[in-house]
């Protein structure tokens, strides 16, 4: 068996709501969600160079060779999403959340594990309906690449993860303000690849050697 370790952008997503939809009604529901999935959902991945490494039967993980397209693909999904469930009452309304995050993976038998999957997950659960969160690492990433609207929710603790994690969230009905946080202007991310192939993300803050 192959394991591989590299760099990757995480993508999860999950329908809010999900049990309450299906026992309200299930055929109207998994009829909507498979032409979400083949008609938008898949597509968009595809369109951003992603690759759908499971599903679940209320959503899907998605791996990215880069945050902007991981970033670009979430909102691309929120908003299709978003104008094909117009027409439906509040209570009926299909929405996701999406979580985010830019780490270690490990690639082992077609799945992936470890902490930068673990984070993007609990990142998801922090998003509003219709909402994306990411990490701040990923946020640094696309700082100066995506004019979309990020709100800074702070250090968030985050069920099983020990450590802190800084949190933006986009939201569709958000407006873009061009605001940036003295840190985000300071500090800049960088990628490099060590002697032994391994991808490496690094943070630089101020001058000097």
């Amino acid at each position: 068996i192959m394991i591989e370790r590299r760099l990757a952008a995480v993508l999860v997503a999950d329908m809010v709501g999900y049990s309450r939809l299906m026992e309200d009604n299930e055929l109207d529901v998994l009829t909507r969600q498979k032409s979400h999935r083949n008609e938008l959902i898949d597509p968009e991945i595809i369109r951003n160079r992603g690759k759908i490494i499971k599903t679940t039967g209320d959503g899907l993980l998605a791996e990215f060779s880069s945050a902007q397209d991981a970033v670009k693909c979430a909102i691309g999904i929120q908003r299709g999403i978003s104008d094909r469930e117009a027409h439906q009452n509040d209570d009926r309304r299909i929405q996701y959340r999406v979580g985010i995050n830019l780490g270690d993976v490990v690639f082992d038998d077609g799945d992936i594990f470890g902490d930068g999957v673990n984070v993007a997950a609990r990142l998801e659960g922090l998003a509003e309906p219709g909402g994306v969160c990411i990490s701040d690492i990923v946020h640094q990433t696309i700082l100066d690449r995506l004019n979309e609207p990020f709100r800074d929710m702070g250090s968030q603790r985050v069920k099983n993860i020990s450590r802190p994690i800084r949190v933006w969230q986009w939201t569709p009905n958000a407006s873009v303000v061009r605001t940036i946080p003295k840190v985000a202007l300071r500090q800049r991310v960088q990628f490099t690849t060590s002697s032994d192939g391994t991808e490496i993300a690094w943070a630089s803050v101020g001058d000097g050697p």
